[in-house]
């Protein structure tokens, strides 16, 4: 008699499957496996043996980084920006903040220059070339424009201030002259021991006021007039700006007549262009 074998009886612990139906045992399998990692790592020693591998080309020598500039006071002195001549200073009511840094290094600067004792440790905005003015919502940069008279409608091309000065203290310094970081290039400069100061003679200041725009002051020390003089085509004041558009040192491209305006005037006209209204106080 045939042996019947329960469909419902469990295999026996630990038999391995036989191949059957197309299936393979765990042995067989484990077996097929191993052979072909064998013949995987066989192949690729072979094959590294009859088609060795190109070595990389070599890496090319990385730049070495590029030195550091030396700070100022370090080794060689600090580059100094380049004089320029037949420059004019500009600035952007829009972009000014008036927050006097300009003032404050024309003033240590200059007041320095001809009072060094007088003026140690302290700031005295009264020595100051440029003179940031604030009005009701507008900030106005006031200095020297470099107004030029015309020959053929006033006789003279000089300078309006120039042209009145009874002691011909104002003068136009001209390119290999002067003292660098001061006064030269072609740019005014104004001669102490020539002028008669503010107690004298204020001819200058008078004419710059009735007629173009207030660029003349005079030393709180000396009372003698002072202008600026673009510090020989290197301006500090725009060196000493913050805002990189607020005041900008760019070639003569007209007359300085065109920017000369009195201060109060030039507040009312900015202020009606960005508010659409005219001021009132």
């Amino acid at each position: 008699m045939t042996r019947v074998e329960r469909r419902d009886k469990e295999p026996e612990p630990n038999k391995e499957p036989t191949q059957s139906g197309g299936k393979i045992s765990r042995r067989e399998f484990l077996g097929m496996t191993g052979t072909g990692i064998a013949g995987l790592v066989i192949g690729g020693i072979v094959g590294r043996e009859v088609f060795p591998k190109q070595a990389a080309p070599a890496a090319a020598p990385a730049a070495a980084p590029a030195a550091a500039p030396a700070a100022a006071g370090e080794g060689e002195a600090a580059a100094v920006s380049e004089p320029k001549a037949g420059y004019t200073l500009v600035f952007d009511p829009v972009q000014c903040t008036g927050c006097m840094k300009c003032a404050v290094a024309c003033s240590e600067k200059y007041g320095a220059y001809f009072h060094p004792e007088e003026t140690k440790n302290t700031v005295n905005l009264e020595f100051s070339r440029i003179r940031p003015m604030r009005f009701q919502y507008v900030d106005v940069i006031n200095n020297c424009h470099y107004c030029e008279l015309m020959e053929w409608a006033e006789g003279s091309n000089e300078f309006p201030c120039q042209a009145v000065c009874p002691e011909d203290a104002i003068l136009t310094v001209p390119e290999g002259e002067g003292e660098a970081g001061y006064y030269g290039m072609g740019y005014k400069w104004i001669d102490q021991e020539k002028c008669l100061g503010i107690d004298k003679c204020w001819r200058c200041a008078e004419i710059c006021e009735d007629q173009f725009a207030s660029g003349i002051s005079f030393d709180p020390i000396s009372r003698k007039a002072q202008v600026c003089s673009r510090c020989g085509g290197d301006p500090e004041c725009v060196k000493a700006c913050p805002e990189p558009l607020a005041l900008q040192w760019v070639p003569v491209g007209r007359n300085g007549r065109f920017y000369a305006q009195h201060p109060t005037a030039y507040a009312e006209l900015l202020y009606r262009k960005m508010y659409n209204k005219r001021r009132e106080l």
